[in-house]
């Protein structure tokens, strides 16, 4: 099997393959990223626009009903939740009907200005996360497409309206992101949360900015004191009844703990190494069916809250402005050999220690000046890590691994 069939398409991991009816008025449309659909006698509400799915969002709607679409909401600023309204304005156009209106919270126009900033590096990052290449930005390169839609309409904490009998309220959180809203209808007892719902959350991920465990499980809590009967999330299948209430509460539990965990051993003067290897999760989080490490993981949320509430300092002053590794390796590779160094990676992999076969590999292809040598450790790099990634639970950390072997492959290549 290649590389490429190993990878991990986030859409098979998180999305829903399925449309499931949650009232008679209300329908979800199942994809990578979901799209709540609410029919009202004065028109239709739409919640969150997938790329992928956008087409058949029309296609249901108009299997439904004539009445123009009336709002779209998003739950947040990221591609799959945010950046394909254009064929619902599209049909709007073509039926003379009003053009829907657009709302969102207010930090989302910040995100839309980063994306378009850093358009390069997102794409770049969005593609060694997602296995697909490790391709240096080149000009030109584009992350947002050109028709996305801006809101028409933002809100900072809260917001409500009604439209044909139903009441839409809007409650803004940070979680994943810090534009986030979820969307609670009373009358149908239904959330639309985004992704605040996403299993084991992505907080701490290695590529992406600062997220927020404790917003998140504040968040979690109020939808769950709604008591909702149905819950619609930005991945995957609908919640329904009391595995929404458990869904929530041990979610926020799991970053609460973590959470509480970090701050403990900050303020016990531990840096992050020694936090990494003394937090222990309890098992009933841990091994929690709704909280399995396929997006996020421990590891993760434990350096995005230390990276809250610390700077980068380790702890050692004799890393605060350390030597370039490839200086450092040349240094290592001289006390020893090259051939040393890789025979000794070797024995080391065959005991099953790979990471610490990494590390001396590396020391090899970043100082070694003989090119035989550093071909050898290339391919011996790009093997222990597809091991790595053979063995990985988390998609990222696979994703990440399979590139990465790929890249050393393809340098020994170049040696």
């Amino acid at each position: 099997m290649s590389r490429l069939d190993k990878r991990v398409a986030f859409g098979q991991v998180l999305g829903s393959r399925k449309d499931e009816e949650c009232t008679p008025d209300i329908v979800m449309v199942g994809g990578f990223g979901n799209t709540g659909i609410i029919f009202t006698e004065e028109g239709v509400v739409v919640v969150d626009t997938a790329p992928m799915s956008i087409a058949r969002v029309v296609e249901v709607i108009r299997a439904r009903t004539d009445k123009p679409i009336h709002t779209i909401i998003y739950t947040h600023g990221q591609g799959d939740h945010a950046w394909a309204a254009a064929p619902l304005l599209e049909d709007a156009v073509k039926r003379g009907h009003p053009r829907p209106r657009v709302i969102a919270q207010e930090a989302l126009l910040a995100r839309f200005a980063r994306y378009k900033e850093l358009a390069r590096q997102n794409r770049f990052i969005n593609n060694i996360q997602g296995g697909r290449t490790y391709v240096r930005p080149q000009p030109g390169d584009k992350f947002m497409p050109d028709n996305v839609v801006y809101p028409d309409i933002t809100y900072r904490d809260a917001m409500q309206f009604r439209l044909g009998g139903l009441t839409f309220e809007l409650y803004h959180y940070m979680g994943e992101t810090d534009d986030g809203t979820w969307v609670w209808i009373p009358e149908r007892k239904t959330a639309i949360t985004g992704d605040l719902n996403v299993g084991c959350p992505n907080i701490g991920n290695p590529f992406k900015v600062q997220r927020y465990e404790v917003e998140w499980a504040e968040a979690l809590e109020q939808v769950a004191e709604k008591n909702p009967d149905y819950l619609i999330p930005g991945h995957g299948v609908v919640l329904r009844g009391q595995g929404i209430q458990e869904a929530c509460l041990v979610t926020a539990k799991y970053l609460r703990y973590l959470h509480n965990e970090v701050v403990k051993l900050l303020n016990e003067g531990c840096w992050i190494e020694e936090i990494l290897e003394r937090v222990s999760i309890p098992d009933e989080l841990a091994k929690h069916p709704y909280l399995p490490p396929i997006y996020g993981c421990p590891t993760y949320i434990i350096h995005g809250i230390h990276r809250r509430y610390a700077g980068w300092f380790n702890g050692n002053p004799g890393e605060l402005f350390p030597a370039k590794r490839r200086d450092i390796a040349a240094e290592v590779v001289k006390l020893s050999n090259a051939d040393s160094i890789l025979k000794r990676a070797k024995e080391l992999q065959k005991q099953g220690n790979v990471q610490l076969a990494l590390h001396l590999a590396d020391f090899v292809v970043y100082g070694s000046a003989d090119a035989v040598a550093r071909k050898e450790a290339f391919q011996l790099k790009a093997a222990l890590l597809d091991e790595k990634a053979d063995k990985e639970y988390n998609t990222i950390a696979k994703n990440i691994f399979l590139v990465g072997a790929q890249k050393a492959e393809d340098e020994a290549q170049e040696q």
